[in-house]
This record gives C-alpha cells, structure tokens and sequence, in this order.
C-alpha cells in the first residue's frame, strides 16, 4: 500500500482467529466489534466516521450510500458470505470502492446442511429427538413413520455452485433431478444428469424441492401461496439459500394446513427474528443460518474476504472482486 500511514480495516463482528493472524501478517491494523450479535447500525456509522480504508463485514450490515457516505476514505468492502444483498454495489462502484464475497469455498458445506434438513424432515428427526427426552415408552411398528427419499424427484431453484453440490449428493439416494435456473445450461444437464424444467412444473412434481437462487428483487416471495398450493402433499420444502424467497405467512398456512409434508428452514423471512409460529409446528425443522458453519469452511471464507483487502490495499485485483473495473480506474 501507498499509504504513509498503516491501512486500517474495521470489522462488523467477531470473525474466525484465522482471519485475524492473516491481518496482523500482512501488517494492517484492524478495530473490532467483538461480538457474535451485529453491530447496531448507530454504532456502526459513529465507528465509521474514522478513516478507514477497508471494511470486513457480514450479511447484516446494509452497505449503502448512508454508509459509504460516513467514510469517505474506504477502499474496499469485504463481505464475509457468498450473497451480497446487502451491499449496494453500483453505489460502491461509482465511489471506486471494491466490492468482495467468498464464492466456492462454502458450496459443499451449504449443500450437506440441505441434505441434512431434507432427510431431518422427511424422517422427523426432531419429533423422535424430542420423544426420546420426553419419556420415551419403546420401539413400535407405526412410530413416527416418515417419507422415503431414495427414488423420489428432487427439485432444484438455482443451479449454481451450491445447487450443483446438491445434485451430486442426491445421486447418492438414486433420485430423479430437475432444476429452474435463470437460464439453461445444457452442459451442467448432461454431466450432472439433470432436466430443466418451469418453476410451475417443479413445483408441481416434485417430491423434494431444494432452494439455492439469490436473494434479488425477482425472487423474492418466489415461493408463495400459489406455488405452495402447487406442490404436492407430500412435498418437503428445504431453503438454506435467502429468507425472503419464501413467503414465511404463506408456507406457516401451507404447514398448518397440510398443503405440504414439511419444511427445512436454515434461513427466515425477518432473520433473526423467527417467526412463532415456525417454533410450534412439528413438520418444520430449523437450523440457524448454518449452511457454512464448519471449521473449515468458515476459516477459508475469512481468508478469502482478507485476501481480497490485502490485494485490494496493495494495488492489485483478486478473483473474488465483484467489480473488478474500480481497480483499473483507481490504478
């Protein structure tokens, strides 16, 4: 870096110690907010009004010009997550200011939190749990009886990186795969052994319907009341992607109702607010937002968002800039 004075990065929140050693490394300076709760945006904005040069934060932080607007001085924005709904880009880019995320590296470990809730639902997993600490009376032949994955149509919205990881697990239980993408992609049809079809049409067969599209304005609420009355009875619905794809009114209606068999929620409409009702039900299991959270996984996130800021403040680009084009005006 140029600078005459040590570049300095704050940080939204407690992050791997990982992603510390690796900003100590390469000798930049770092303020913390050092909780696992976000920081309230009134702190954030105060905090901001020092110059620094890079930003290290998570998906709930809303970047936008308010912010940007607080500290002049930055350089980069470093999300630490795939998605970046939270980040108004165009308005980063009119300032010259990079943009990151963390792309690849959490595919597999999202995917398995899929897997995991569709087989966590469809065997009731959590009903068994709970009857086990509940005075359990023993083993009988119509306990619990849940649904049978292997064979079944699994249906994918949003084939990309942590689709296609879906698809390639749910090989292991011989299932029948269709997806809805943005566009086709006839390549990814005949190495993975997919079909494409309609949102309506997936919705319709269904046994198993798994969401991995982003969160943008075109899908949000892309599963509603219609589509729920879509789908079959015996349908499990998964989401470890973006809350607001879901209507979360409309799928508690579905799940009282019985429309479907079941759902398997890792993210929520309002998060972190949970809506009551998603607690009471029993054809519903929830996770907190951990479609990331191993060891590994969340260690190369952090060096990948790190990474970006080092190459970033030292002139240079790296291949997890968003808008790559600042960095040539800036240089």
């Amino acid at each position: 870096c140029q600078n005459t004075y040590m570049s300095k990065v704050f940080i939204t929140r407690k992050i791997p110690d990982t992603g510390l050693r690796l900003l100590q490394k390469n000798h930049l300076e770092y303020d913390l907010y050092d909780s696992d709760l976000p920081i309230p945006r009134e702190e954030l904005l105060a905090s901001l009004q020092k110059p620094y040069d890079a930003l290290l934060c998570t998906l709930s932080e809303k970047i936008d010009a308010e912010l940007l607007d607080t500290c002049p001085s930055l350089k980069i924005v470093a999300n630490f997550a795939v998605g970046y709904d939270n980040i108004n880009v165009a308005e980063c880019s009119q300032r010259n200011i990079a943009v990151s995320n963390t792309p690849d590296v959490l595919s597999e470990a999202t995917a398995d939190q899929a897997i995991m809730l569709i087989l966590a639902v469809a065997r009731r997993v959590i009903e068994g749990h709970q009857m086990v600490q509940n005075d359990w009376q023993g083993w009988a032949p119509t306990q619990l009886l849940g649904q049978d994955i292997t064979g079944k149509t699994l249906g994918i919205i949003g084939l990309g990186r942590i689709g296609q990881e879906v698809a390639k697990r749910a090989k292991g239980f011989n299932m029948n795969i269709i997806y809805h993408n943005r566009s086709r992609n006839t390549e990814l049809e005949e190495s993975l052994g997919v079909s494409y079809t309609d949102l309506d049409t997936l919705c319709q067969t269904s046994d198993v319907i798994s969401i991995h599209c982003p969160a943008t304005p075109e899908t949000r609420h892309l599963i509603n009341e219609t589509r729920l009355q879509q789908m079959k009875p015996n349908a499990i619905l998964v989401n470890t992607a973006r809350g607001n794809i879901i209507h979360e009114e409309a799928l508690i209606k579905a799940l009282k109702e019985k429309w479907i068999y079941g759902a398997g929620l890792d993210v929520f409409e309002f998060e972190p607010r949970v809506t009551e009702d998603l607690k009471t039900l029993p054809n519903v299991v929830l996770a907190p937002h951990l479609g990331s959270a191993t060891q590994g996984t969340r260690d190369a996130m952090i060096m990948l968002a790190v990474n970006a800021i080092v190459a970033v403040l030292s002139g240079k680009s790296a291949a997890n800039i968003l808008n790559p084009e600042v960095l040539k005006i800036n240089g």
